[in-house]
């Protein structure tokens, strides 16, 4: 995995996992990933299943809002997104998916959405049929959210899907995929940082500078 990424400001990324078990496959996994994206010099939030229990989604509530508050400024942050979803019957966890539609939340920010953010799709089975469904599932939202997944997505299934305690994959290919989707995620999120800050820097010049 690149070790050469974090040039500049850093890239900040926000993992959500679509499971509320936490010794499920998809959370453990996720947790291995937000490690990850810490070594590849990424600030990082992870939001567990559990902290994304909010109420069933209705536009433009305001206690819709306030239940989701911390979890849409960091998506406001973000510049980088990862998914993990279990596949319940051949599409993302409901529990995800309503998350994801709380970005409607974002709608009249002047970034929309997830507007430009590389997002990394994740769907864990324990068949190939659901593993894969669901990982189109992923892109396809993400592609409605104005984001842009990464080239590689996972579909994990069988013993590709396995883990160990701290969610470190036992399967060597899985952790060199997991790994280059996680550098796609982090050099796209880091152009992106560094675009931002210095978009800032020419909005608010330090005192004496001429522009």
């Amino acid at each position: 995995m690149r070790s050469d990424i974090e040039v500049g400001p850093r890239a900040h990324v926000v993992v959500l996992a679509g499971s509320l078990n936490p010794a499920s496959k998809a959370e453990r996994l996720a947790r291995w990933c937000i490690r990850r994206s810490a070594e590849l010099g990424a600030s990082t939030r992870l939001f567990r299943g559990t902290d994304l229990e909010f109420p069933f989604y209705r536009a433009g509530t305001s206690e819709c809002r306030a239940a989701a508050r911390d979890y849409l400024d960091e998506l406001r942050k973000a510049d980088g997104v990862l998914l993990v979803s279990p596949a319940y019957h051949a599409s993302p966890s409901g529990l995800l998916k309503n998350a994801l539609d709380y970005v409607n939340e974002l709608a009249a920010d002047a970034e929309p959405y997830l507007d430009g953010r590389p997002i990394g799709c994740v769907a864990v089975a324990g068949g190939d049929q659901g593993a894969h469904a669901t990982l189109a599932g992923l892109r396809t939202i993400s592609h409605a959210l104005r984001a842009w997944p990464t080239p590689l997505g996972l579909a994990l299934s069988h013993d590709r899907a396995d883990a160990d305690e701290q969610g470190r994959p036992t399967s060597l290919r899985t952790i060199a995929e997991v790994d280059t989707m996680l550098a796609q995620v982090i050099e796209m999120a880091q152009r992106r940082a560094i675009a931002r800050t210095a978009a800032c820097a020419d909005r608010y010049p330090a005192p004496g500078l001429l522009r």
